[in-house]
């Protein structure tokens, strides 16, 4: 049985439209983009200034599981008492402009203004589900815009 060259086409263009699918829009694009990275804490210390001024430094291990690359990554940072209650929450960004996809890098992100007792714990969480006006907000979104990928 022979088709004709109309239905070829027809069909086509049906499979090329489903296989397009909804384009992201760029907060999803960005959320997308975070959550291929991985992150694990190696460490953490407190270090003070000349001013007697604390800045938390978390040595973290990044891997980025993806195919594009962004050069800053936003996490948040806790210290937990030993009681559970939170002393410290705050976002920090990593400077991964060296980084490449599938291979792991080592960063540290700093917190000023944060202090950990050595009997505190700190986490480092990359945080999902942000509201878009939050996801706006970050450095990789304004990296994303300015065409800034890899």
């Amino acid at each position: 049985m022979r088709r004709s060259p109309i239905v070829a086409v027809c069909l086509s263009l049906a499979l090329g439209l489903v296989a397009c699918g909804p384009r992201m829009t760029p907060e999803q694009r960005v959320q997308k983009l975070r959550l291929q990275y991985q992150i694990l804490p190696v460490g953490s210390n407190t270090i003070h200034d000349a001013e007697g001024n604390p800045t938390l430094v978390v040595d973290l291990r990044v891997v980025n599981e993806g195919t594009v690359h962004l050069p800053n990554l936003t996490v948040r940072v806790e210290v937990r008492a030993p009681d559970g209650k939170i002393k410290a929450s705050r976002r920090a960004t990593l400077d991964l402009a060296g980084a490449r996809p599938g291979v792991g890098v080592q960063v540290a992100a700093q917190v000023p203004g944060v202090e950990a007792a050595p009997e505190d714990q700190v986490t480092v969480e990359l945080e999902s589900n942000l509201p878009a006006e939050v996801l706006r907000q970050l450095p990789e979104f304004a990296d994303l815009s300015r065409g800034g990928e890899s």
